[in-house]
């Protein structure tokens, strides 16, 4: 039985008060405990600085489980799990003490283990010196694993998750390789994929493969026991790569003086002008919001449309002093719903405080 789709924003927010952030804040808390508990003092290091500063990530991935409430226990435990994997690994590879790619796959495996509820345990950390994390990445997986096994339908999105997994992992792999190999690797495998979206650029499709929001979203999907894989093939349409690239772009985009300075990938730098970058990120908003009418309670994808406009620009780099980036931003709020940004707007600094 499905539950009352939401139409307004203050009904989201609402929902996310009241049934997701307790149980968000609870898990998070006993997550960040387990983190200061590992006894590798590098590995302790990067689980607690990814949890440090990207808390937000699982608090805007839990946003997907307002729409089944009454899942809400399976829900939030499970994406918060499989985000602090993701923010975790990402610390390890992106402040590696290597730059070795088996060891970056091999520590990525662990997300697919966590998505397949009969796999077994692996040493994730076989090519690295830094091994003994007191159990922690195991407990995440095997929470995964559990909470998986209890949504109805997920034998019906699976495939289609561990697909979206596995270009996260091949991302995560091919970005943080020494920075003369990275651009070719990413070259190289784009051309795998390229004529499944002739619509987008390379580095658009290694932003869409780098978010999470898609899997989160097939597991509400599989909250629901009467799921089609017409509407499965409909979120898979949406949100990759629209949703996803949306998603990420906007990321880079704040990120993108910042990377400049440190000399850091970023793929909004690759665009040929601002204007181009605009341009680009307009037609992603502009087709997450086209893509979204045929999915189920449309209103809600919508709504994360308009919220990740809202989150991202929120952020206090988005500022006169950066004209660029602030260009950018006031061309992309245009495209948005003002009632909804306003209300996510003021929503996301409160977040971020």
């Amino acid at each position: 039985m499905r539950e009352k789709p939401i139409g307004k924003p203050w009904q989201l927010l609402y929902r996310v008060y009241r049934y997701v952030n307790p149980l968000l804040e609870r898990e998070f808390s006993c997550w960040y405990q387990q983190a200061q508990a590992i006894p590798d003092p590098e590995l302790r290091k990067q689980a607690i600085a990814s949890m440090d500063t990207k808390k937000f990530h699982c608090q805007g991935g839990s946003v997907y489980a307002v729409q089944a409430v009454s899942h809400v226990s399976t829900l939030v435990p499970l994406i918060v799990a499989y985000q602090t994997i993701s923010d975790y690994l990402d610390n390890l590879c992106d402040r590696s003490t290597s730059l070795d790619p088996d060891d970056f796959r091999q520590l990525h495996r662990s997300m697919q283990d966590a998505l397949t509820p009969s796999a077994p345990l692996q040493d994730y950390y076989l090519y690295r010196n830094e091994k003994d994390d007191g159990g922690f990445l195991a407990r995440l997986i095997r929470t995964c694993q559990q909470k998986v096994s209890e949504l109805p339908s997920y034998a019906k999105v699976q495939e289609y998750i561990l697909h979206y997994s596995n270009l996260y992992s091949d991302l995560q792999v091919y970005k943080h390789i020494s920075p003369e190999k990275r651009e070719t690797a990413l070259l190289t495998w784009w051309e795998q994929h390229r004529q499944q979206y002739p619509q987008i650029y390379w580095q658009e499709f290694s932003a869409v493969t780098g978010s999470t929001i898609g899997i989160f979203s097939l597991f509400c999907l599989a909250t629901e026991s009467d799921v089609d894989e017409q509407t499965v093939k409909k979120i898979d349409q949406a949100y990759f790569p629209w949703i996803c690239g949306l998603h990420i772009l906007l990321d880079y985009l704040i990120d993108l003086e910042e990377d400049r300075v440190g000399g850091d990938l970023n793929f909004v730098s690759y665009y040929q002008s601002d204007e181009e970058a605009a341009n680009r990120l307009q037609m992603f908003i502009q087709q997450a919001k086209a893509s979204i009418k045929g999915l189920p309670n449309p209103q809600f994808h919508g709504m994360i449309v308009d919220g990740l406009v809202a989150f991202y620009l929120a952020d206090s780099k988005v500022s006169r002093l950066q004209p660029q980036i602030y260009s950018i931003s006031k061309k992309l709020l245009k495209q948005v719903s003002s009632l909804t940004s306003f209300l996510f707007y003021i929503n996301s600094l409160l977040v971020r405080r």
